[in-house]
């Protein structure tokens, strides 16, 4: 089955995430990959982003801030390939403490995504750098992808139903889209 939805966190998946808080964006960067996918990907895919941003609760940045950096991201992408780039972005503005719904691992932000796009959970995919973007799939029903963007004990997730790819490499991925 062809998927109709990729839905990807964002800091340190897409952009590179060297202060926890990425909301400057002329920080933006991008990962080289991230191209080369969007160069890759079939345009007829939905796609989005979920993402705690939880600097917003903390008073680091505001949402306007943050929307402009989600804005440079899709220019970048945009710019250097024949993409749309992302379609929309959902995110939490919460800290850990507020315990709501919407913060990653929760999966209220997959949820409210599938809905969006009107999208069944076996067609979707996430792709994640964390086990918390990962857990939150997986509670929707969504099949995710741990990109191993750090260097992380791939054991400790050896008995977790998630796939673990070392980059956003069109080919080691086509098998999980198509």
């Amino acid at each position: 089955m062809k998927k109709k939805l990729i839905i990807f966190d964002r800091d340190n998946t897409l952009n590179y995430d060297n202060s926890g808080y990425m909301h400057d964006k002329s920080a933006c960067i991008l990962f080289d990959d991230v191209y080369e996918f969007f160069r890759s990907i079939d345009t007829l895919i939905n796609i989005c982003v979920v993402t705690n941003q939880s600097g917003i609760g903390r008073g680091y940045f505001t949402l306007q801030e943050m929307q402009d950096f989600n804005s440079e991201i899709n220019k970048l992408i945009k710019q250097n390939t024949n993409h749309r780039g992302i379609d929309h972005f959902f995110f939490c503005p919460h800290l850990p403490l507020d315990k709501c719904d919407c913060r990653k691992p929760k999966n209220s932000l997959v949820i409210k995504a599938l809905s969006h796009f009107n999208c069944q959970p076996n067609e979707a995919l996430l792709i994640g750098d964390k086990i918390s973007d990962c857990q939150a799939g997986l509670s929707a029903g969504v099949l995710s992808i741990l990109l191993k963007r750090d260097s992380i004990n791939i054991k400790d997730y050896e008995n977790l139903n998630i796939i673990i790819s070392e980059s956003l490499n069109i080919n080691s991925l086509a098998k999980y889209l198509y």
